[in-house]
């Protein structure tokens, strides 16, 4: 199976934090998995360079915005190296491969007549004099009237023109700006209504929250939408008469995903609509709730445009993770770093917790105490401590050589089972049901140690104490395969100790081979630092509160 998992793209213009990563996550347990399956993956994302977020942030810290964009960018490779986030391309809407691809769907989109020409009437600041990007004007959404920023509501996930906000503001100087004519480009969603429709009709794996924004979308009909705007700093509209515009960020990142995706496939010499609307094909978008309406209405809006009608889309939508009894927030400072916890703890331990508490189908919560507790209670105590007691009993008793016996047949039968349930809670998005299945076969392989007494029994009945210590071994084996997907660091020093060359989606025995180079895989964290951890991120929020 040819398998698209894309994830969602941050802007380049601040650090990640644990909010973020953990709506990213699932894209990597994704790629992990489909690729022990066997299947022809192709997992992308990058940085969205261009927009209005950036060349804020540029004019805050008196750099250009490709300067910006570079920086963190960078800083996003690093950040999800660490993590052993495994791209086949993290690349960026900056390049010249991704705006001379993405002028060339733009022409093909207007040629078939999908985006056509439009005079506006736009909003204009007369006392900044210049027109209005969507990110420079608030006022109160125009469905729910909550306070809104540019095109859409982050209260209730609406999106619309800028224009149509009520009591519109200018972001910098706060007067009201004045309405002004200028053409523009537009794209005609509306005439691909009924192709997104059919999508959303036979769409398979979307979570709950995505359902009802696309039907929602639909219920209402689409609404044909801007492609272009008064910018300097993105990529060159196509077409004359365009000089002071640029193609708008929303367009040209989403196409991000069939850039990265084609420059892929390309170098493997294989055809990228195989992959995109191919019969034996699927697509994953990794991605929160704020960017649904993208994902599951504009974006196959424009595949359809393409001529790529019948895409195998799923949706893995996630909710918010909140912080200590609050949102996420960057201006307060009310976060999690990704710089900070990578570097002061176990990046398999933060993919643990952050998909364990992850927000699949409602909002979660990140706490340091529960975070340390997880590391001290599943890490170190059921996972580690098998891993641990058992290999450690073999090397004190059978100088380190795995034991020769015969593999339980109703462990054989088990471990399949749990493959293909496993398997298939990744496949539907429920990484969190996935791994707690995984967690269930821990704890009873620690009872079955207890119950068997080995430490007993290699005095008293070695045959018995051989047998059970061999199906021990082989059930921390296949864990090296299940847990891949979760905690690809542990998986591989399992693996290491254990010599086994190469993960995959099967039940493995290992019958024989000695243990090399064994170490403790997880360390216990001293409960001290939930309260060192809390003081120090409530002492960050005070100092930018009142800054």
């Amino acid at each position: 199976m040819n398998v698209i998992i894309g994830n969602a793209w941050p802007y380049s213009n601040g650090e990640l934090h644990l909010g973020r990563i953990a709506v990213l996550l699932p894209g990597d347990v994704l790629a992990r998995y489909h690729r022990l399956m066997g299947d022809d993956v192709v997992f992308i994302s990058g940085s969205d360079s261009h927009g209005t977020p950036v060349t804020i942030k540029a004019k805050e810290e008196g750099l250009t915005p490709e300067e910006v964009e570079d920086k963190y960018h960078k800083k996003f490779e690093k950040c999800f190296k660490d993590l052993g986030f495994s791209f086949d391309l993290f690349t960026k809407t900056h390049t010249e491969y991704h705006s001379n691809k993405v002028k060339g769907f733009i022409l093909e989109l207007y040629n078939k007549g999908y985006i056509y020409e439009k005079t506006i009437e736009q909003t204009y600041c007369e006392n900044c004099n210049e027109y209005l990007l969507d990110r420079y004007i608030e006022g109160n959404c125009p469905y729910c009237n909550a306070h809104a920023i540019g095109d859409q509501c982050d209260e209730c996930s609406e999106i619309f023109e800028s224009e149509d906000l009520v009591d519109k503001r200018c972001i910098f100087c706060k007067s009201k700006p004045i309405i002004k004519e200028t053409k523009h480009l537009f794209f005609e969603l509306s005439k691909l209504e009924n192709d997104v429709r059919r999508i959303y009709i036979k769409q398979n794996g979307w979570r709950e929250n995505a359902q009802k924004i696309a039907k929602r979308y639909l219920d209402e009909g689409l609404r044909d939408r801007a492609v272009t705007r008064d910018f300097n700093w993105g990529i060159d509209v196509p077409l004359e008469g365009y000089k002071d515009k640029k193609i708008y960020v929303w367009i040209e990142a989403l196409m991000g995903y069939l850039t990265a995706s084609m420059k892929c496939i390309d170098e493997r010499g294989e055809d990228y609509k195989e992959y995109w609307d191919g019969k034996d094909s699927r697509i994953y978008f990794v991605h929160g709730k704020d960017n649904i309406p993208f994902h599951i209405v504009i974006f196959p809006a424009i595949l359809s445009g393409l001529g790529i009608k019948n895409p195998n889309i799923r949706e893995i939508s996630s909710e918010y993770l909140n912080l200590e009894g609050k949102k996420f927030s960057t201006a307060k400072n009310w976060a999690v770093w990704g710089d900070y916890i990578l570097k002061n703890y176990n990046p398999d331990l933060i993919r643990y917790y952050l998909t364990l508490n992850g927000p699949e189908t409602k909002d979660s919560e990140f706490t340091w105490k529960d975070f340390i507790t997880t590391n001290n209670n599943d890490l170190v105590g059921l996972f580690g401590n098998l891993v641990s007691r058992v290999l450690v009993f073999i090397n004190k008793n059978f100088d380190g050589q795995i034991p020769t016996a015969t593999m339980d047949k109703k462990l054989k039968d088990s471990l399949f089972d749990l493959y293909c349930k496993v398997g298939d809670k990744i496949e539907e998005g429920r990484f969190k049901d996935a791994l707690k299945d995984i967690i269930c076969i821990i704890k009873t392989t620690n009872k079955f140690f207890d119950d068997e007494k080995p430490w007993i029994t290699v005095e008293k009945d070695k045959a018995k104490c051989t047998e059970a210590i061999y199906n021990c071994v082989q059930i921390i084996a296949n864990l090296s395969n299940l847990m891949e997907p979760f905690m690809p660091f542990s998986s591989q020093k399992i693996r290491d100790f254990l010599c086994i060359k190469n993960a995959t989606w099967t039940p493995i025995e290992v019958k024989q081979g000695k243990i090399d180079n064994f170490e403790i895989l997880f360390e216990r964290i001293d409960k001290k630092n939930i309260s060192e951890e809390i003081k120090r991120l409530k002492n960050n929020w005070n100092i930018s509160f009142r800054g």
